[in-house]
């Protein structure tokens, strides 16, 4: 009795330090995307979360927060599970008709660009001033290119004849960068449906037969 009490009371302090950090995390990428990483203190992230400082520092330091939160925005949630391991990123890697590819390509754009996009605005250009954010923004592009590659590679029989698969995945890792549609977005003012249309026009145009 006493033993099976105190494992259920250490569910319930898994539980709470889940729920703690879940908190935490989503303050920081509050604050990291309207304040910016440079005027983000562990101050104003525990009061966003509404817990003391300590308890911010003992989730990591502010480098380690902003990177959670970007894994978070990524992935859409803490699961251990890899970007390409995920049910729509299966689907578009085992569709087999361009159309099908295209259309999986424009609803992960529509739905996770608005998500993702403001906390990797902020990873971004945080990395000039910070060593650590600069490494991990350079890992967070090899790894985006890695991606990109197994994504081009399983439409490989249906790329333009002379096309490679290397020239094929710069093009899609150029294409799907942040830079790029931060250029339409916020540069030209389109709005997230047209740029998912142009980019599913343009991958089509530039890769496919």
């Amino acid at each position: 009795m006493v033993e099976r009490k105190r494992t259920y009371n250490s569910k319930i302090r898994a539980q709470q330090a889940e729920r703690t950090r879940s908190a935490v995390i989503a303050a920081a990428a509050e604050c990291f995307t309207r304040l910016g990483y440079a005027e983000t203190t562990m101050k104003a992230i525990a009061a966003h979360a509404g817990v003391s400082a300590q308890t911010v520092f003992a989730h990591g330091g502010k480098a380690a927060l902003l990177l959670a939160a970007v894994d978070r925005s990524i992935a859409g949630d803490d699961d251990a599970v890899p970007l390409l391991a995920r049910d729509r990123f299966q689907q578009m890697l085992n569709a087999h008709a361009k159309d099908e590819k295209l259309l999986l390509l424009r609803g992960i754009t529509v739905d996770w660009l608005p998500i993702a996009g403001p906390i990797l605005r902020s990873f971004r250009d945080a990395a000039p001033g910070d060593p650590e954010i600069a490494a991990a923004w350079e890992e967070y592009e090899r790894r985006r290119h890695t991606d990109a590659r197994i994504i081009i590679e399983s439409c490989s029989h249906l790329l333009r004849p002379g096309l490679t698969v290397e020239r094929a995945t710069d093009i899609y890792w150029a294409a799907l960068s942040l830079q790029t549609a931060d250029a339409f977005l916020l540069g030209r003012g389109w709005s997230l449906t047209d740029y998912a249309d142009w980019l599913v026009d343009g991958m089509d145009r530039l890769l496919f037969r």
